[in-house]
């Protein structure tokens, strides 16, 4: 089994709890407030070291109480933190979350010593480490040369490379060719191949995002499942029907089981309805790191509901 080198962010997450998004100029009265462990390089980590997977994290905290935190509950979860930069006189990341009554997030992200993770310390951690049957998985929370040089450290290892081009960035495209899985949401695709109407299906945008040169791209779509569009198949699976307390990490949930058993050499037809469930379950708990599932969950989730895996055009 190979191990999982998340390259990413490290945040706190301020989470408010509002019966609704206020708009310009007003002021809503929430309704309970909380602090959680977040940042989508964290939470993916935390994730994937819950599907049993070996983790290490590659990025940067600063040295306020909320840092030293976060640190601690990534050492909880079993993620390897050596590669972990700790940025004296700088704040660490932090996340401004609004969540509705009914689950959906509005966030505001400001970056800190996530905004100082350098190529050069990705070559350092990365360089040597990773090898075949490794998996090194990115998102865009970091500076892109960071993300960049862990793309293309990975390509040269033959570590199976995965980015999850989230929140969007226009130079992401500029590394697709050294991407062997891209992870996005519908809007994040369409940003990425800039079409952003609903002109074209999301098959179309697919086939456009190919053409840019990553090799198998998953589309994540909230309650309607995933799609993915892999070199030897093309199929959707569908979002089991449950509760929504909170959206916040569900990608990053869904990534973190991604990678884990990308690690354990799983095929996509065992491995997508895994990804999907892993989602579904930590959209039905507060919080972003409370809510990742452990492999135990996932297992006995897939075990009761089984997910159909739907053809594409079907989806």
């Amino acid at each position: 089994m190979g191990s999982v080198y998340v390259v990413g962010s490290v945040n706190t997450d301020l989470v408010v709890r509002t019966p609704r998004f206020p708009v310009a100029g007003e002021t809503v009265v929430g309704e309970a407030f909380a602090t959680y462990g977040g940042g989508k390089g964290a939470n993916q980590a935390i994730a994937a070291a819950r599907m049993g997977a070996r983790v290490g994290l590659v990025g940067a905290v600063g040295d306020d109480p909320y840092s030293e935190q976060r640190l601690a509950d990534l050492v909880g979860d079993q993620v390897d933190i050596a590669t972990v930069a700790r940025r004296p006189r700088v704040a660490g990341g932090v996340a401004l979350i609004l969540v509705t009554q009914s689950g959906e997030n509005a966030i505001t992200i400001v970056p800190g010593a996530n905004g100082t993770v350098t190529s050069d310390e990705v070559e350092a951690a990365l360089r040597g480490r990773l090898g075949p049957g490794d998996v090194v998985c990115a998102q865009l929370e970091v500076p892109t040369p960071a993300v960049h040089a862990a793309m293309q450290i990975g390509r040269e290892a033959k570590a199976t490379t995965v980015l999850n081009a989230a929140p969007y960035r226009p130079d992401a495209r500029e590394m697709l060719d050294l991407v062997d899985v891209l992870v996005v949401n519908d809007l994040e695709a369409r940003q990425l191949v800039g079409v952003e109407s609903e002109d074209i299906s999301a098959m179309q945008v697919v086939e456009r995002l190919q053409r840019l040169g990553t090799r198998n791209v998953i589309v994540t779509r909230g309650s309607h499942g995933a799609l993915f569009a892999l070199r030897e198949a093309r199929f959707g699976v569908p979002a089991p029907e449950v509760q929504v307390v909170d959206t916040t990490a569900a990608g990053d949930a869904f990534i973190g089981a991604l990678v884990a058993l990308l690690a354990e050499g799983r095929d996509w037809e065992v491995l997508a309805p895994r990804a999907v469930w892993a989602g579904a379950l930590a959209v039905q708990r507060a919080g972003a790191q409370p809510s990742l599932p452990r492999r135990v969950e996932v297992e006995e989730a897939v075990r009761k509901v089984p997910l159909t895996v739907l053809p594409a055009a079907a989806f």
